[in-house]
């Protein structure tokens, strides 16, 4: 049984386990206390046993919760016609180990092509795609397909695959940006503005202060006189108010 189809079976395992905190019953464990010892397959270094080897390597899904492998099937034909198509013998001398399979192997420029095209016409990695973008509600299903279809169609199937082959991740920048620019094209195309924004209340922005306005006062200073004029200097040239008797005047006969 595939690793990914015993998700379920452990949740609900789980959920019996919590069920079982809250009361005083004993359970009988020994069916899961002895388990049976898994013993390692033995691969023959022959065409069956390289072909078998390939075909558990690419259809195995390990531990990784986003992880995906095409079907048995799929696997099976990408492993024969490889087998078929690099021979036993040269796959041995590449450093194939049917024990420790793997594809990252140091594959001459033709032969490293050849590889990514049987892989490529045996895998439907558009499946994968799909399953992996939709999978734990990542995107939803209209979009998810979208993507799955886009890949193909822009050719980012043979990226994933020529990275798998190379041993690594897929380089976004290699030919003229092939893979960056397809992921990108395709998130303008497939995805929509709620799809790019967290699932969580967004924090409240802070309040902008309001600038403080600034008067400055024209007004003049006022003089106001002792008779309640306003403008005037008390004691200046236009002061009125004060009069000065005039002086007498002697005049002598």
């Amino acid at each position: 049984m595939p690793p990914r189809w015993r998700r379920p079976a452990a949740a609900a395992a789980l959920a019996l386990l919590a069920l079982a905190g809250c009361t005083t019953s004993t359970w009988d464990t020994s069916g899961i206390d002895n388990t049976t010892p898994t013993t390692v397959k033995k691969y023959a270094r022959t065409t069956a046993g390289l072909t078998d080897s390939l075909t558990a390597y690419l259809s195995t899904v390990g531990t990784d919760l986003d992880e995906w492998a095409p079907p048995k099937d799929q696997a099976r034909c990408a492993a024969t016609r490889l087998v078929r198509r690099l021979t036993v013998d040269h796959l041995l001398e590449l450093g194939y180990n049917p024990q420790k399979p793997t594809l990252a192997l140091a594959y001459p420029a033709d032969e490293r092509t050849s590889v990514i095209n049987i892989l490529a016409g045996c895998i439907d990695v558009s499946e994968g795609v799909l399953e992996l973008y939709s999978s734990y509600l990542k995107l939803p299903l209209a979009e998810a397909n979208c993507m799955s279809k886009g890949f193909a169609r822009l050719g980012l199937d043979r990226d994933v695959i020529g990275s798998m082959v190379d041993g690594k991740e897929p380089d976004p920048f290699a030919n003229t940006d092939h893979y960056a620019s397809g992921l990108s094209s395709l998130a303008v195309e497939c995805m929509h503005e709620d799809d790019l924004l967290p699932n969580a209340p967004m924090p409240p922005l802070p309040k902008s202060s309001e600038p403080t306005s600034t008067t400055t006062s024209t007004t003049q200073p006022s003089f106001e006189g002792s008779d309640g004029l306003e403008g005037i200097e008390p004691g200046g040239p236009l002061d009125t108010t004060t009069t000065t008797a005039p002086s007498a005047t002697t005049t002598s006969e």
